[in-house]
């Protein structure tokens, strides 16, 4: 079971369960009109919380400002506008946000001091020749996705259609299993052009003319420390 850091403390008053717009908007580095564009999407959701007096008031659970700080860190480092932002991350396999902010979150201590390091388990996102873009997970994650290729941890999420729209292309379109469940889910015709897209993109990116990549664990656990007020430098910053 993970602890929360009140319990780690010892404190004896349990964290709040739920976050403000502020201390939302503080950790994980996105605007709040972008926090509900995202919202919009479908990539995270706020809750409605009772206020005292009358009305409610917008909460988000930790889980969704760990994800708004991968938005975050898409927009300004693959300079993408909120709304591609939103539609891959909407657009993403279910889950697999959660995963990696769940698999962070239980690995986190606040003893640990506010430079952020990378760890050989880290997970990245690859944006190839500004178009095609794949997760970039530990081998032994790539396992809990059961679409996910056989053997593969470079997945491709999709491609950027335009500046401001985003197609999905499923994991099972990489393996002759997974085109036999996708022609019967949906149709042959479309898996073969699935299938065709899918090969463009790994033959995109072993040729590729240029990739920039993030390290989203880094940024997650970045966003943890301040939502739970504690100071948090990536390498980067901290050599500027």
């Amino acid at each position: 079971m993970t602890m929360t850091a009140s319990e780690r403390n010892g404190a004896e008053a349990p964290e709040p369960l739920f976050h403000g717009d502020a201390e939302a908007v503080a950790a994980s580095g996105m605007p709040l009109p972008s926090l509900r564009v995202l919202q919009a999407a479908g990539a995270i959701q706020a809750q409605k919380t009772p206020k005292e007096h009358g009305g409610f008031k917008r909460m988000w659970r930790e889980e969704d400002v760990l994800i708004a700080a991968i938005g975050a860190a898409i927009s300004e480092h693959f300079a993408w506008n909120i709304r591609i932002v939103a539609e891959a991350m909407a657009k993403t396999r279910p889950g697999t946000w959660a995963a990696l902010t769940t698999s962070i979150a239980g690995t986190i201590s606040p003893e640990e001091g506010p430079l952020v390091r990378s760890t050989p388990d880290d997970w990245h996102l690859d944006l190839i020749d500004r178009k095609f873009l794949f997760l970039r997970v530990p081998p032994l994650f790539a396992t809990i996705f059961p679409d996910a290729p056989p053997g593969k941890n470079e997945l491709i999420i999709g491609y950027a259609t335009s500046k401001d729209t985003f197609q999905m292309l499923p994991w099972l379109a990489g393996s002759p299993q997974g085109l036999a469940k996708l022609s019967k889910a949906s149709s042959p015709a479309q898996a073969t052009a699935a299938e065709r897209i899918y090969k463009l993109a790994i033959a995109t990116r072993a040729n590729a003319l240029s990739t920039a990549s993030i390290n989203i664990s880094m940024q997650v656990r970045a966003a943890w420390r301040r939502l739970h007020g504690l100071d948090a430098h990536l390498l980067q910053e901290a050599l500027r």
